[in-house]
C-alpha cells in the first residue's frame, strides 16, 4: 500500500511547485508588508473557492484516463476556445514574470555582473534543457526536493518571526482601507493564489503522464491525498510569507522595490531578520530554488496544455496510452510551443524589466478573470456523462464548488464596476 501510494503522489506536489512562485514570495509577502495581516481572510477565501475547481480536474483524469480538457471538448467549442484563448494570452506573461524574479534572485544570490536579460535567458535555456532531458519523469522528482527544502526554511523562518509581528499595528483581520487600491491589490493577489485556475487542466494532463510514467490508475482516495497534500502545503506557505511580510516591513515605512533584484536582495532580508545573517545564503538558495520549480512547471504546462489543445482541434488528444503518430505530433507542438513561449516571455522582459510588480499585477489580474469560467468548467466536467454517478461529487461538494463560483465571479464583477467606473 506503500509503495501504491508513493507511485501515485505527485501531481499534487507539482501543483504546489507551480503556485508556490510569484504568487507566495511577491504577492503574499506584499500583502503582508502592505496590510499586516488584514488579508488572511481573503487568502483564505481565495484557496477554499478554487479548491474544488483544482480537485475536480485530477480526479477527472484518474476517472477518464484523460486530461479535463477532453471535457471541455464536450461541452463545445466555447468551453475549448476559452481554454486556448485565455492561454495564449497569458503564456508569455507567466513566464517573462516567473523569469524575472529568479533572475532577480540569482543576482541576489550569486555573485553575477550580468544583466538580468542574460540571466534570465540562461535560466530559460536551462529549464528547458532538464525537460528535454526527463520530460514529466525529472520534473515530477526534482520539484519534490526542492518543495521540501523550501518549506523547511520558511516554516523555520516564519516559527522565529512571529515573536516580531507588532499585533497592535499588525493584527486586524480586515483591512483598514476597502477603497478602489485594495479592491485592485486583491484582484492581483487572488488572481495567482495558489495559482491560476487554467494549472487545474496542466494538473488532469499531470495526471495523466504520471499514469503513463508509473503504469499506476490512482483511486479517487489516492488522487484527494496527493492534491490534499501539495494543497495544505501551498496554504500554510502562503500564510508564512504573510507573517514574514507583516513581522519585518509592515508599519516601518519600508516599501518593496520595483526592480526584480532588488525585490528579491528583500524578501531574503526578511528571512536574515527571522533567522540571522548566516540564513541569507541558504535561503536565497531556498527561494531561487522554488522559483525555478515554479519556472520548470510552467515550461511543461503552458506547451503541454496547449499542444493537448491543439491536438483536440484536429479530434486527438492526449491519453495515458497513445498512438504513436500522436505523440509524434503532440511532442512536435509542445516544443516548438516552448520555444515560442521563452522567445515571447524574453522579448516582454526588454520592455518590463524594471516593473516587474505591474507585470505581475498585470498576468495575475487577468488569471483573475479567467477564474469563474475556469471553476464552471470544471464542475461541468465532474459532474458530467463522462463521470460514472457513484464517482461524482456529493451535495456538499457541489455546494462548495458552485459557492466558489459564485464568490469569484462576484469579485470579479465588483472589479470590472470599479475599473470602469473610475
Amino acid at each position: 500500500m506503500r509503495s501504491r501510494l508513493a507511485q501515485t503522489i505527485g501531481p499534487g506536489v507539482v501543483l504546489a511547485g507551480s503556485a508556490v512562485g510569484v504568487s507566495h514570495l511577491v504577492q503574499s509577502t506584499r500583502a503582508g508588508a502592505m496590510y499586516g495581516m488584514g488579508l488572511v481572510g481573503f487568502i483564505l477565501l481565495a484557496n477554499l473557492a478554487k479548491y474544488p475547481a483544482f480537485l475536480f480536474a485530477p480526479r477527472y483524469a484518474a476517472l477518464t484516463g484523460r486530461s479535463i480538457l477532453s471535457d471541455y471538448r464536450r461541452q463545445g467549442a466555447a468551453a475549448l476556445g476559452f481554454f486556448g484563448l485565455t492561454s495564449l494570452a497569458t503564456m508569455c506573461i507567466a513566464t517573462a514574470a516567473n523569469l524575472l524574479v529568479t533572475a532577480g534572485l540569482v543576482q541576489a544570490t550569486l555573485p553575477v555582473s550580468v544583466g538580468l536579460l542574460p540571466v534570465a535567458a540562461v535560466i530559460a535555456v536551462t529549464g528547458m534543457a532538464l525537460l528535454v532531458m526527463g520530460h514529466y519523469h525529472w520534473l515530477d522528482r526534482v520539484i519534490k526536493a526542492l518543495m521540501v527544502f523550501l518549506t523547511l526554511a520558511t516554516l523555520a523562518a516564519t516559527w522565529m518571526a512571529l515573536p516580531m509581528v507588532d499585533w497592535s499595528v499588525s493584527g486586524s483581520w480586515w483591512p483598514e482601507r476597502f477603497d478602489r487600491a485594495t479592491v485592485l491589490f486583491l484582484a492581483a493577489l487572488a488572481g495567482w493564489m495558489p495559482t491560476p485556475l487554467d494549472v487545474s487542466v496542466w494538473q488532469s494532463q499531470w495526471t495523466v503522464a504520471k499514469i503513463r510514467d508509473t503504469g499506476v490508475v490512482p483511486t479517487a482516495r489516492e488522487t484527494a491525498i496527493d492534491f490534499n497534500i501539495g494543497y495544505a502545503a501551498i496554504i500554510v506557505l502562503a500564510l508564512c510569507f504573510v507573517v514574514l511580510g507583516a513581522a519585518v516591513m509592515h508599519g516601518s515605512g519600508e516599501r518593496f522595490e520595483d526592480g526584480s533584484t532588488a525585490f528579491a536582495t528583500q524578501v531574503i532580508a526578511l528571512y536574515e531578520r527571522s533567522l540571522g545573517p548566516w540564513s541569507g545564503t541558504l535561503v536565497g538558495f531556498a527561494a531561487l530554488a522554488v522559483m525555478f520549480s515554479t519556472l520548470l512547471t510552467i515550461l511543461d504546462g503552458f506547451p503541454r496544455g496547449l499542444a493537448n489543445w491543439l491536438l483536440m482541434l484536429h479530434g486527438e488528444e492526449e491519453v495515458a496510452d497513445p498512438a504513436p503518430a500522436v505523440e509524434r505530433r503532440r511532442h512536435r507542438y509542445y516544443w516548438g510551443l516552448m520555444g515560442i513561449i521563452v522567445a515571447g516571455a524574453l522579448l516582454i522582459l526588454s520592455v518590463f524589466m524594471d516593473a516587474f510588480k505591474t507585470l505581475v499585477d498585470i498576468g495575475a489580474t487577468i488569471a483573475f478573470l479567467c477564474a469563474p469560467g475556469f471553476a464552471w468548467l470544471n464542475h461541468r466536467a465532474i459532474t458530467g456523462p463522462a463521470i460514472p454517478g457513484q464517482a461524482r461529487p456529493g451535495p456538499a461538494m457541489r455546494l462548495w464548488s458552485l459557492t466558489g463560483i459564485a464568490a469569484l465571479s462576484g469579485f470579479a464583477l465588483l472589479y470590472l464596476y470599479l475599473v470602469l467606473r473610475a
